[in-house]
């Protein structure tokens, strides 16, 4: 008895303490490029001297998808066809916001829910996407259950347009989002997490993933440059690189924590561009307008820690990201990379000398899960 005692501490999972009011949020992207044929197999031939010319393309697939998201009880999609990088935040007030590249849903889980399409029927957008919220309290709890009743309905949806099947990928995206310094600010409750690898806490939970998946864990961090934070250091603004003693400052913090703690992949960006993390085994980098894509290969151990910033401009906030590769996942959990992530950005702070009772230092942990349907 003693000895499987042993045994069964050595393999329990790392736990992560968070605080009690940490936001959970869920959503499935569908896309699938919009090719001729797509809109062959919806509407027929269209009439490309109209005003509108793909206005009813659009009408009719959104049409086909409610139906079919309606029948299959999910109480939050959006139907998206406007050549943006869709991203998803949590917001008491339900809105979509739009930029030049970027669509903007903000949603809570408890009270919201709509069906609405997004795009313009002069314009032929390079993919048509569809999204799916996840609503309710649980959301974590039930992930499973959510993810299985969107595959059921990109499935139908498929069947209906008349594709042949492997044409959607689809990406499962699930956040968790808490302020590390919460317990320093007198919010003393909190849930434990060993934050499994998503597919096999669906397994878990009853609904096992078919074919081929890829899967990224990664971390990130929110630096607001404060006023208190540029105090102390000397600017110079007869020079183009204004800022360059303060993201050096951040940084050397930045790389000083990470190598104490034995992270091994990570990047600070300061260049007011979103940040947006893709699996990509060729990790590349890729600049693109208002974006930044951070290529990950899981399964790469070699030692990446970069810093990313334009000294001639002083940003809102410093983006820390944090990659976790197969070997930070032990035990099909990746509770021992949370806490060193929190160490690091706990030493940081100090560094920093961050103001733990008042200053918000906000995390943001993004499992991933990418797969064909």
């Amino acid at each position: 008895m003693r000895t499987g005692s042993i045994l069964r501490a050595r393999r329990a999972s790392e736990k992560v303490y968070v605080s009690k009011d940490a936001r959970d949020n869920q959503y499935v992207i569908a896309e699938m490029p919009l090719t001729d044929e797509l809109i062959s197999l919806v509407v027929g031939d269209i009439d490309l001297s109209a005003e509108k010319p793909y206005q009813k393309f659009y009408q009719k697939l959104a049409k086909l998808a409610f139906d079919v998201v309606e029948e299959c009880n999910i109480a939050h999609a959006n139907f998206v066809a406007n050549n943006r990088l869709v991203r998803v935040r949590h917001s008491e007030e339900q809105q979509v916001l739009h930029t030049a590249q970027q669509s903007f849903f903000f949603y809570s889980p408890l009270h919201n829910s709509t069906f609405k399409g997004y795009y313009d029927g002069s314009e032929r957008s390079n993919k048509v996407k569809f999204l799916f919220l996840a609503t309710g309290e649980e959301i974590r709890i039930n992930s499973g259950e959510f993810h299985h009743k969107v595959n059921k309905a990109v499935l139908e949806i498929a069947k209906r347009i008349g594709l042949s099947g492997g044409e959607f990928k689809v990406r499962d995206h699930q956040h968790l989002t808490y302020d590390i310094f919460a317990k320093e600010k007198g919010r003393k409750d909190s849930i434990t997490h060993t934050f499994r690898e998503i597919s096999a806490r669906y397994k878990q939970q009853g609904y096992e993933l078919d074919g081929d998946h890829k899967f990224i864990t990664y971390a990130v961090a929110s630096i607001p440059l404060s006023r208190r934070l540029l105090k102390g250091i000397d600017l110079d603004y007869s020079v183009d690189d204004i800022f360059d003693p303060i993201y050096k400052k951040v940084e050397a913090a930045f790389k000083n924590a990470a190598k104490k703690h034995n992270l091994t992949h990570a990047a600070m960006i300061a260049n007011g561009n979103t940040v947006i993390v893709r699996y990509d085994e060729g990790e590349n980098t890729i600049f693109n307008g208002e974006i930044i894509s951070l290529g990950f290969n899981p399964k790469n151990d070699a030692t990446d820690i970069v810093a990313l910033y334009e000294s001639d401009k002083l940003v809102d906030n410093i983006r820390l990201v944090y990659f976790a590769d197969e070997y930070d996942e032990t035990h099909q959990t990746y509770g021992k990379f949370v806490n060193q992530v929190t160490k690091s950005l706990n030493s940081l702070a100090e560094e920093l000398n961050w103001n733990k009772e008042r200053d918000y230092l906000l995390m943001r942990l993004h499992q991933q899960v990418v797969r064909r349907v």
